[in-house]
């Protein structure tokens, strides 16, 4: 594992300096984690640890190392690009809100089945609408995206050519504009709009219109620079993320932390730690 620049965090410097240990058949017993620190239900800091990340995919992954045997470090490293650099430098081990891309397969090895899929879809009112029945449908009406939203060449030319997008700073301010009229629809992902609708009491006055435009699955990924990526590593991860497929527990953490960010977001207002 390579250590060119340390973080920010006293801590985070701390634990990435210092070497993962191997056991004699060249496992690791320890893992560092990271991932997008804005992204609930599947990721988030930690209000009582802010050095940490807490979440739906913290849950899944803190599973795994338990069943594997493994200690887990999962730590906050800045935004979701800041995070795949962490990974993609082989500073930290895994990326575990890993989207697929050929860049990427360059740089991780991703574990599969994935995590959950991540839809992105287009909320409207909940109110009579329009005819929907794929992104056609969205021509000629007022649409709003986060500016930060990637989707992709095939999409972004589709959506220069033909849908008028207008970019909000974040899905909050892109809730409001519209409820409010200001938009006739806003594209997100599914359940990153659930966490922010039912925090801001909207949830009941949005609907999502079905089929979403795309779907991508979310995967956990480890860097190729990563002294713990190894075969039997790969193979465990990947046994592992079948069984609690399977299971359903991927959805379940979903649900859960839905549930934990709205209740955070509602309890007092505390000083978060930068």
């Amino acid at each position: 594992m390579r250590f060119a620049f340390p973080l920010k965090s006293a801590l985070v410097a701390l634990l990435l300096a210092t070497p993962i240990l191997a056991t004699a058949a060249g496992k690791c017993d320890r893992l560092v984690a990271t991932g997008a620190a804005d992204n609930p239900p599947f990721l988030w800091r930690d209000p009582q640890n802010p050095a940490r990340l807490i979440g739906a995919n913290a849950d899944l992954l803190g599973q795994i190392a338990d069943a594997l045997g493994l200690k887990l470090d999962l730590l906050y490293t800045g935004d979701a690009a800041k995070a795949l650099d962490e990974v993609r430098s082989g500073r930290v081990d895994v990326l575990a809100d890993a989207t697929l891309s050929l860049r990427r397969l360059e740089e991780m090895d991703f574990i599969h089945p994935g995590i959950v899929q991540l839809q992105t879809v287009a909320w409207v009112r909940n109110e009579p609408g329009f005819f929907y029945s794929s992104r056609e449908d969205l021509r000629g009406r007022a649409g709003s995206v986060v500016a930060t939203s990637r989707f992709g060449s095939e999409f972004d030319a589709f959506a220069k050519a033909n849908l008028q997008l207008r970019q909000v700073a974040d899905v909050n301010q892109g809730l409001q504009t519209l409820i409010a009229g200001g938009s006739d629809y806003l594209l997100h992902e599914r359940y990153s709009m659930i966490a922010a609708a039912d925090t801001q009491g909207t949830l009941g006055r949005i609907q999502r219109l079905e089929p979403p435009l795309m779907s991508r699955d979310m995967h956990l990924a480890i860097s190729h620079d990563s002294a713990c990526n190894d075969p039997w590593l790969r193979g465990q991860l990947a046994r592992k993320m079948t069984e609690l497929r399977a299971a359903g527990v991927p959805q379940q953490l979903v649900a859960h932390n839905l549930t934990v960010w709205k209740n955070q977001q509602s309890a007092p207002t505390g000083t978060l730690k930068k």
